[in-house]
């Protein structure tokens, strides 16, 4: 079943921020369905097919099949799926190839939109042609879309076509970075599909490791991930030789105090301790993503391989979002299967970050009662009901730090807009909190906020840059205003 719906999303007015409307339009596939996960049968990926899952086909049977749950006794399916610790299995999507030739032209520009009139494309690239052919690979798609796409040379078409995508877990493909996947497409709260295109969970981008190596994803990496709409970055990991992840060779942008990213917000907040529920860091983690969201930045978080840091901000944000009450047709906690999924990475594909499995048991880790997954799952605080996991994340977030609360207009706001959700009754016990800017960058190691193109110089181009221009830029460094 395919649902349009226009929604119109407020954020709430009053000491928090000025009131604010943001319209979307929304196609969901499957809504209406009592299973969590849902996928049809892998389609050939060639030009010739009209319709894509943009799952590969050993995620499409890892999801179908998986009965994974954090608290479960019985075997799990990924025991034995990802047993073989030397195989990594593909941790990309399926794309769309495009082949075309022209004998006389020696490039060729590719377009590709959700429109039938190719207006608003969402992908334009010059192409060289080798002895009058080329080919493309259109990836990175969002499922339960149809794409347009059209090549020219010489100011004619030499191939045209459409397409429809399928599927449900977004993965993302880069040249150099690894396990990176879409939070969108799990079910939540009144059976709404999570926003996709928003928050985006991942490994290294690169920086220098310990011994002084340094490694980056490549400019066309960077370039792909400006284009899919990510403008705030935040890495989970302190300096190497602090935290419990002290020692570790893995590749830090705390280590240059920036991000790879072009035009990104960046964030280091320090997720080693608080992985462990020993400080307030995944508070302030949460808080730092819901503060770049209501500015309209797509967020990108990532730790080393994308699995236990990483995984502990994604099951909170799950978790809020209701995630935890779906399973698959075989019983699987769709939490567990997005938390499992990391055993598709292909960190072997990467200097310095190689490892020998990147497989975690979600039932292993719930066994791990240091972990905040296990502390999450079984929080029962003094005084206050919480009947599910979801009121669980809630209360963490909202209530379990004294000095580190994200305020509940905050929490409900991100909730209704992940979700699309025109109202969420807000829990009786829920508190006002902290401006969100405060707690997200309260003991943050690095915050760089990006300063708008109007701030950056000569905007008039006459010589001169003005006076509004100096008071904007000197209200943003008081934080006055933000940017």
């Amino acid at each position: 079943m395919k649902t349009t719906a226009i929604i119109e999303n407020r954020k709430p007015s009053g000491r928090h921020g000025l009131r604010w409307t943001l319209t979307m339009v929304i196609a969901c596939i499957g809504m209406q369905s009592t299973s969590a996960y849902s996928s049809s049968d892998n389609v050939k990926n060639d030009e010739e097919a009209d319709i894509l899952n943009i799952e590969n086909s050993y995620v499409q049977e890892f999801c179908q099949k998986a009965n994974s749950t954090f608290s479960g006794t019985t075997s799990n399916y990924g025991e034995s799926f990802f047993k073989d610790a030397t195989s990594h299995y593909s941790d990309q999507p399926n794309g769309k190839t495009i082949s075309f030739a022209n004998a006389t032209a020696s490039s060729a520009q590719v377009v590709l939109s959700q429109q039938s009139d190719y207006s608003s494309p969402e992908l334009t690239a010059d192409v060289s042609l080798q002895n009058g052919t080329g080919s493309y690979k259109l990836t990175n798609l969002y499922p339960g879309k149809a794409y347009y796409y059209k090549v020219t040379a010489d100011g004619e078409t030499i191939a045209a076509g459409h397409f429809t995508t399928t599927g449900q877990v977004r993965m993302i493909e880069l040249e150099k970075g690894f396990n990176i996947r879409d939070l969108g497409g799990w079910k939540g709260l009144q059976g709404n599909s999570v926003r996709y295109g928003q928050i985006y969970r991942g490994a290294s981008l690169g920086g220098t490791d310990k011994d002084g190596n340094k490694s980056d994803i490549t400019d066309a990496d960077k370039a792909e991930l400006h284009r899919l709409g990510i403008r705030a970055h935040l890495d989970l990991r302190a300096a190497t030789d602090k935290g419990k992840y002290a020692g570790e060779s893995s590749l830090h942008s705390y280590s240059r105090g920036e991000t790879t990213l072009t035009d990104a917000c960046f964030a280091n907040i320090m997720t080693d301790y608080g992985a462990y529920n020993q400080d307030e860091s995944v508070v302030r983690d949460i808080a730092f993503i819901i503060y770049e969201l209501q500015k309209g930045h797509p967020v990108y978080f990532n730790c080393r391989q994308g699995a236990d840091r990483t995984g502990i901000i994604a099951f909170v944000i799950e978790g809020i979002l209701g995630c935890g009450d779906y399973t698959n047709a075989a019983g699987g906690n769709q939490m567990a299967l997005d938390y499992e999924l990391t055993g598709f990475s292909g960190a072997n594909r990467v200097d310095n970050v190689k490892v020998s499995s990147s497989y975690r048991s979600a039932k292993y880790t719930y066994g791990e009662t240091s972990k905040l997954f296990r502390q999450l799952i079984d929080l029962n605080p003094s005084g206050v009901q919480l009947n599910n996991l979801q009121e669980r994340c809630y209360y963490y977030l909202n209530r379990y730090f004294e000095n580190a609360r994200i305020d509940k207009d905050d929490l409900d706001w991100f909730i209704k807009f992940m979700l699309n959700l025109s109202d969420y009754a807000t829990p009786s016990w829920a508190v006002e909190g902290d401006d969100l800017k405060v707690v997200a960058e309260t003991n943050a190691n690095v915050v760089l906020h990006q300063i708008s193109p109007a701030l950056k110089g000569d905007v008039n181009s006459d010589g001169f840059v003005t006076i509004a221009n100096v008071t904007a830029l000197v209200n943003i460094l008081l934080g006055k205003e933000s940017e």
